[in-house]
Formats: C-alpha cells, structure tokens, sequence
C-alpha cells in the first residue's frame, strides 16, 4: 500500500529548477502550537516560531513552489536558503500589508512588535506626514593618544588646579578664613611635590634604563585572544582571595567600637595569600630564565 501511494516522480532540486514563478512576500508571523500541524518541513513535532520582523524590520522571503527553495533576506543584510517541501506555504509566506493578516484571517496573535509595511504605504505616510523628528546625539569627545605617564601628570596637575580653585574660594566666601583652607592647601602642595617628584623619576629612569617599545601582544598578532599560562592563573585566584580577605579585614576593622578577634586571623591569611601570588609568579619568571627548554 505505502509503494502504491507513494508518487510517481520526485520534485526538482534547486539547480535542476528554473524557478518559473517564485512567490515573494514576508516572513508569517507564527505557526500554529498545536499537535500534528503542517509547517514548511512537514508535520511539526515542535513548537517553532517564525518571526516576520527584525527590529520593526520585515524579512523578505522568496520561495519556489516547484522545488521548495526558500530564501531569506534579513534587513541587516544577511542571507539565508533552506529547502522546504514543494507546494505553497501560505502558514509561512505572506504579502506585506498594514494590518495583520494573520489575526485577521487566521486568528492568530503576532507575538512580535513592529509593523509590516509596503513599500509603498511606508512612501504614502512619508508624503502625508513630513513631520522632522529631532534626532539627539550624545558629543563626541576624542581624546589624545598619550601614554600612562602624560596622562598621570595631567590628572595630578588638574587636581593641584582643582585645589587651588577651592583655595581662593574658600579664602574670599566668608570674613574669616575657614577651617578646611589649611588641609586642602597642605594637600595641593604635596600633590604638586608628588607630581613633580614622579615626572623627574620618569625622565631619571628613561636616561639610566632605556627600553624598546613593547612588541605587539600575541592578541594583536595572532588575531587571537589572550591565553594565561597556569601559573598566572594562580597568582590571579591567591591575589582575588587576598583582595577579599583585606576587604572582609576592613569591614571587621570599622564595624563595631571593639576589635574583633577574627580580625588578626583574616588579615594574616590574607597577608600570606597575597605572598604565595608573589612567589608563585617569581618561581615561575625563575623557571622559565634557567630552564627555557623545560617550558
């Protein structure tokens, strides 16, 4: 019986078809959820969803009922082909309209926001309505390619600038001078003094310990994402269990009037973390300068 039924003659495949009359439209809104419906490959099994748009953008779609190509072009500029079972597939194409055809005509609700609009209702509203609608944009700021040093001396010596601003202001606001003046000029002066003392220091060890620019990192090279070795990695996880077990110390530090007694073992363990970080990664750079080969 089942060689009896089955047909005579298979359909085309697409490069035996030549396509005579392919039906464009949309991509539908959904496929039925209910047992035993026919979407394009066949009799459903699952619950599948097809989406007509992207964004508020619909998905053309063009289908050859000979054969049963489909092709899909997404408004972001992919493509897509599947093979579908020949006939027509009115659950899954449909003609782009400004209602909702498959609420109307089906009774199905669009699980989907946006509206499927022609080409040419989306040029009638255009005309009809020329409303100009402001678009806000965010100013650009581009800042300079400086380095760590230029940009660590520009932030210390906007914050001296900062200070000294407060400086007179706080001088001239009120008939007597207030409190805070003398710390915050004690503060702008030694940031100032740090500032300066860090610039020298740099041009000190420029002069004495010149170096080569650094090679491009194997990410920039290679194209490729950074890979840390196994000891890294360890020092990494003893160096987040000292930063916690410190943050943990501080919060037991100012918590209560008393000091806890669990203050003492938290920070030591904390302490002794942070140096199996350390001694790991100076084992390590050892390892690897007098046995290269073992690497």
């Amino acid at each position: 019986m089942a060689l009896a039924d089955a047909p005579t003659s298979r359909p085309p495949t697409p490069d035996e078809c030549d396509h005579p009359s392919p039906v464009l439209g949309v991509m539908a809104h959904e496929f039925a959820h209910y047992g035993g419906a026919v979407g394009p490959e066949g009799v459903r099994r699952t619950v599948t969803y097809y989406g007509p748009v992207i964004g508020g953008l619909p998905i053309d779609a063009w289908h050859c009922e000979r054969c049963g190509l489909l092709r899909l072009s997404f408004p972001d500029g992919r493509q897509e082909e599947r093979r579908l079972f020949p006939g027509p597939q009115p659950g899954l194409i449909a003609q782009p309209s400004d209602n909702a055809p498959e609420k109307v005509m089906y009774g199905m609700q669009a699980r989907v926001s946006g509206l499927t609009e022609s080409a040419t209702l989306a040029r009638r509203f255009a005309a009809e309505m020329p409303i100009a609608v402001p678009v806000f944009q965010f100013p650009q700021v581009t800042l300079p390619a400086w380095d760590v040093v230029t940009w660590a001396l520009v932030l210390g010596l906007s914050a001296v600038s900062a200070m000294l601003l407060l400086l007179a202001l706080f001088a001239t606001v009120s008939y007597s001078t207030p409190s805070v003046e003398v710390p915050l000029a004690i503060t702008a002066g030694c940031t100032f003094v740090a500032t300066v003392v860090f610039a020298l220091g740099v041009v000190a060890v420029r002069h004495f310990f010149p170096a080569e620019p650094l090679s491009p990192s194997i990410a920039e090279s290679a194209r490729g994402a950074p890979q840390l070795d196994g000891a890294t990695r360890t020092a990494v996880a003893f160096m987040s269990l000292a930063a916690v077990g410190l943050f943990i110390a501080a919060i037991l530090a100012v918590y209560t009037y008393a000091t806890p007694g669990a203050e003492g073992p938290v920070f030591i363990i904390s302490v002794l973390f942070a140096v199996i970080a350390a001694a790991v990664k100076i084992i390590d750079v050892a390892v690897r300068h007098f046995f290269p080969s073992e690497r």
